[in-house]
């Protein structure tokens, strides 16, 4: 591990849990994430950082992202944070349940975010020490959740100018870097406009927003025998009506499309789309979009893994004590209703050693991906929350406010610094990474978000 890197996580670990903590305990939701990148915008500017903040469908009107920049010149690395909450998972940092209302850090992001943006700071740190040439970019990046964030911050041009682009995601068990496709996917929502009547006295003089919304479902659901295997699409109802009777005037559904290139979610999306038209048809009532945005596909980068997992090699693992060790045991019963059977497997130290082959089975899908298509990206998983717990869960809750949650968020930190050293001072890491990115998208249109 570098001197200079260990040097600054012994003196400045402290400021950055408690930026963590900071988020942990005001957790906003997607594009409403304004408090939280004042957070972060002080954090880094504090730390010799110069800070742009802006706004992506802003809740309130007010800034709820934030880009800062050290350095200059090339080469220049993208670090990525992510500021959104989970609505509904109020928790204490306590490993039993003890739900509060209100939203909540249930995946881990304010780890994540005050984890990279100290990986940040520590890479300027060794910058300055060792008089190494680069640019430093970390992105508060809102609306992960609603995997639209960074779509439309690639939209803006955010991540036109990178080299390559690093980022981490707490998670239970060991680490991995990421090496899976996903899928790419569409967040589509149709809103059905039809006539309202009293629905026993005069229903033959209303038009049902809400037939047109269940016959577009109906049909969707025949189309799922018509489609690729690697296609999928789910649905929920976002309005259907008022009272039994009346008539709905409006009715909405959420779609969320997905299948393993950008390409194919296109094509399906326009054959929902064609049933939903044919719904209000049908129906003699109007259908419009009334929002459409979509992310791609992962690109994996095997070369620039490899230099991420030869990273974290030179991390020391992590030391957890008897009372983690405890509180993951404790939490795991609480959760399960009965004992670990290894205990020990609860808190993984390490990282596993990247395969360096594409998995394209995997169905998930996240915004990150839009990155991986304008740069050589790296996401690693793990570190950070107690194992085998799920999801957006109210124990993702209780660990991201937890010392385990600390312990994990440092490592990643330090190796993600660690990354940003060894490609700033071998060449080579940049080099070889985006000759393997420009391989991979040969034959691909060029890039557009969709939005």
């Amino acid at each position: 591990m570098n001197e200079h890197i260990r040097e600054w996580f012994a003196a400045n670990e402290e400021s950055a849990w408690k930026t963590a903590r900071a988020l942990w305990a005001h957790p906003e939701v997607a594009y409403e994430e304004s408090g939280s990148c004042r957070i972060m915008a002080d954090y880094m500017e504090e730390n010799g950082f110069q800070v742009e903040t802006f706004k992506i469908r802003s809740g309130d009107g007010k800034p709820n992202g934030l880009k800062a920049i050290f350095g200059h010149g090339k080469p220049v690395i993208g670090i990525l944070g992510e500021l959104d909450a989970l609505p509904g998972l109020a928790q204490s940092e306590n490993c039993c349940e003890e739900r509060r209302e209100g939203p909540v850090h249930g995946c881990g992001h304010n780890l994540l975010a005050a984890g990279c943006a100290a990986a940040a700071i520590a890479a300027k740190y060794v910058m300055e020490q060792e008089n190494l040439a680069g640019t430093i970019v970390y992105y508060g990046c809102p609306a992960e959740e609603t995997i639209s964030g960074k779509v439309l911050m690639a939209s803006m041009g955010a991540f036109d100018n990178l080299d390559i682009c690093l980022t981490w995601h707490p998670g239970g068990g060991p680490g991995f870097l990421i090496e899976f496709a996903g899928t790419a996917l569409t967040n589509i929502i149709y809103e059905f406009h039809g006539k309202t009547a009293h629905a026993a006295d005069n229903a033959h003089m209303g038009r049902s927003a809400l037939d047109a919304a269940e016959l577009m479902n109906v049909g969707c659901n025949y189309l799922r025998e018509h489609v690729t295997k690697d296609v999928t699409f789910h649905y929920s109802y976002l309005s259907a009506g008022t009272a039994p009777n009346i008539v709905p005037e409006y009715a909405a559904v959420n779609y969320f499309v997905r299948a393993n290139s950008r390409k194919t979610c296109d094509e399906v999306v326009a054959r929902v789309t064609k049933i939903a038209e044919g719904a209000a048809m049908m129906t003699e009532t109007s259908m419009k979009i009334a929002s459409q945005i979509g992310c791609y596909e992962y690109l994996v980068n095997h070369r620039l893994n490899r230099a991420a997992y030869e990273a974290w090699k030179k991390i020391p693992p992590i030391e957890y004590s008897e009372e983690d060790k405890a509180y993951a045991s404790a939490l795991y019963i609480n959760i399960h209703g009965r004992e670990a059977e290894n205990v020990e497997s609860l808190l993984q130290t390490g990282i596993v050693p990247p395969k360096g082959v594409t998995d394209t089975t995997d169905c998930g899908s996240t915004d990150v991906a839009d990155v991986t298509q304008i740069c050589p990206t790296i996401n690693t998983f793990g570190f950070g929350i107690a194992g085998r717990i799920p999801g957006h869960h109210w124990g993702v809750t209780a660990c991201a406010g937890s010392e385990i949650g600390k312990k994990g968020m440092i490592f990643a930190a330090k190796g993600l610094a660690q990354l940003c050293f060894d490609a700033l001072a071998d060449p080579s890491v940049i080099e070889e990474s985006q000759r393997e990115f420009r391989e991979s998208r040969k034959g691909m249109a060029p890039y557009k978000s969709r939005v």
